[in-house]
């Protein structure tokens, strides 16, 4: 029985860790738009809405957009399937229009279906290598989502028909992902349009039900 428990926090966990869909924005135009709101649509993995803003700040030398934002499922506009993040993104080191950036986020996701509802708090870490400039940007990212700790309530019928003395509570064993694709964007005046597509795997590098990630984004800075 506590082998069962185990596989159903990792289908939970996998359930709840989902790459961040929302498009990379241009570092080289955060001395130029202090504040940004946003929208982004993506696989990751099911379809995923998301609305932000976000917001330049000077930290010792090195400007950090700040952004918060919450995304819900496409199809049925499913609130139950949710997810909010608050995050920050820098350019690390600069060599004329090449940038190394670093992002971390800090994310909490919730999902419920016939069998369990979960919870968590997980976090992500990511960076990109590319070309920045104030028109146009293009790198190649890489990136770690983790889904640190996880709460969840088995259902009625689950522990009617499966597990009768299934543990509803918090639990550490959670599961992560890694990426590796590609960002680009142009800037059209005040407005970015930003896209990200690359391939994604378990935290052990075992193939995903959905192995591809994509998102594309809006935003209007100001």
């Amino acid at each position: 029985m506590r082998r069962i428990s185990s596989i159903i926090v990792t289908v939970v966990a996998s359930a709840l860790v989902a790459q961040a869909a929302a498009a990379q924005w241009n570092v080289a135009r955060f001395d130029t738009d202090r504040n940004r709101v946003y929208t982004t649509f993506g696989l990751d993995p099911a379809m995923i809405s998301t609305v932000g803003y976000g917001r330049v700040v000077p930290v010792y030398g090195h400007q950090f957009q700040l952004t918060t934002d919450v995304g819900v499922v496409t199809s049925r506009w499913d609130t139950q399937d949710f997810r909010a993040r608050l995050g920050a993104q820098s350019s690390l080191v600069r060599w004329r229009s090449v940038h190394l950036t670093g992002s971390a986020t800090f994310i909490t996701r919730g999902t419920e279906n016939v069998i369990y509802r979960g919870f968590n708090f997980g976090a992500d870490v990511g960076g990109t290598l590319g070309v920045y400039r104030r028109r146009w940007f293009a790198a190649a990212e890489t990136g770690f989502d983790k889904a640190i700790v996880t709460h969840i309530t088995h259902s009625d019928w689950y522990r009617e028909h499966y597990y009768p003395d299934a543990k509803n509570g918090w639990y550490l064993t959670g599961g992560g992902t890694w990426r590796s694709g590609l960002t680009a964007g142009v800037s059209l005046g005040r407005m970015e349009l930003a896209g990200r597509f690359g391939t994604q795997r378990t935290e052990r590098f075992n193939r995903m039900l959905s192995p591809m990630y994509g998102s594309i984004g809006v935003g209007v800075g100001f």
